[in-house]
């Protein structure tokens, strides 16, 4: 009697968070669609660049924060800079946004009253693209992939 084999993909696992395959449509904070125009459709590297993006800048709200009352401002003003553009690279657009006009008061008035409302729409920002990747990526709070 002559064996079938199997098919091609019968050893393969559906794709699990964390794992490679399709993101889900809907990313917390994230314009998805326009980051996958942006790779053109590849998941792997999206997966990739929020997976560096959740180790790296999770915790940039907290920093620019004691930057900000240690009196580091310029310290505070470049975490800013940079969680903005990392931020505008993955389409995290609340981040973006948010990180844009801290370092706009920041440069204008360090020590002026809108910075505190501004630290605090940051890391409200940050909050729902992070806990929005520990569930597509399939991770724990601060765990590295």
């Amino acid at each position: 009697m002559t064996e079938i084999p199997p098919p091609d993909n019968a050893n393969q696992r559906p794709a699990m968070p964390g794992s490679s395959g399709r993101l889900p449509d809907n990313l917390p904070g994230i314009d998805i669609d326009a980051f996958r125009v942006m790779v053109r459709g590849n998941d792997d590297m999206i997966r990739k660049l929020l997976s560096k993006f959740a180790d790296a800048y999770g915790g940039k709200a907290a920093e620019i924060a004691a930057d900000v009352a240690a009196g580091n401002f310029q310290q505070a003003i470049s975490t800013a800079h940079t969680l903005k553009g990392v931020s505008g690279n993955i389409r995290a657009t609340a981040v973006f946004e948010a990180a844009k006009a801290l370092e706009a008061a920041l440069k204008a008035a360090p020590e002026g009253p809108e910075v505190e409302p501004l630290l605090n729409d940051l890391a409200d920002a940050l909050d729902l693209v992070m806990a929005g990747l520990e569930d597509a990526l399939g991770r724990s709070p601060n765990s590295p992939a």
